[in-house]
């Protein structure tokens, strides 16, 4: 049976990650710290087969999937559907007063994301059917194939979400989170899925693995 070998991949860390703010679709560019992420990260992808790369369009997951593609060179296709969420309101402000600001979402976002509303943003629902549409794309595209998606961490928790559990009420049972972090999967024509691994930093020493809880709420 046909399967697609897909890998997500969340992008470096970018210059918000490091100020600790809600960036959503800001466009800012990568850390110094990402950049020593993306040279690891292209080092581990180097002897890996792969048939396409799919990115969104910002910044910081773009510069992650040409670390992916650097010893490969295709073509890097741009899909609106990977951006990340639109946190509206929230955009640009830091974490911990995002999270005091706006206590019913930040309730929603730790403890029953599926039903975030991000203020003036888009809702969890929306980032769940934009994540379901790309990864329609790519199987439709690659069945049989290796696919690489660059994305965020947000939607590719949605896409992850889809993958495994077909119904975003299961969302708060997936993480999928760090930056650089590498998770993979055999998906079959038949929709059977086989998880390879979740998450995986493996490729990064200590010094730039970054806060596993950065955007955990602390009261």
């Amino acid at each position: 049976m046909e399967k697609l070998h897909l890998y997500l991949v969340r992008h470096c860390e970018s210059l918000g990650n490091h100020e600790n703010i809600f960036q959503g679709q800001l466009d800012l560019d990568i850390s110094a710290t990402g950049e020593k992420q993306l040279a690891l990260l292209a080092l581990r992808f180097r002897n890996i087969p792969i048939d396409a790369v799919y990115s969104s369009p910002l910044k910081r997951a773009y510069k992650t999937a040409e670390a992916v593609d650097l010893y490969h060179s295709l073509p890097i296709i741009k899909l609106p559907e990977l951006m990340e969420v639109d946190v509206g309101a929230l955009s640009g402000m830091k974490l911990d007063k995002a999270f005091a600001d706006y206590p019913v979402f930040a309730e929603k976002w730790q403890n029953s994301p599926q039903n975030c509303i991000f203020p003036e943003g888009e809702t969890t629902a929306e980032v769940y059917d934009r994540a379901k549409k790309a990864l329609a794309r790519v199987k439709a595209d690659c069945m049989g194939k290796t696919a690489v998606i660059t994305s965020h961490g947000f939607l590719l928790r949605c896409m992850a979400c889809e993958i495994l559990e077909h119904d975003i009420e299961r969302l708060s049972d997936i993480r999928i989170g760090g930056n650089t972090s590498v998770s993979e999967f055999y998906i079959g024509k038949d929709g059977s899925v086989e998880t390879v691994r979740l998450s995986d930093k493996s490729h990064l020493p200590k010094e730039l693995l970054g806060d596993p809880n950065q955007y955990v709420v602390h009261k």
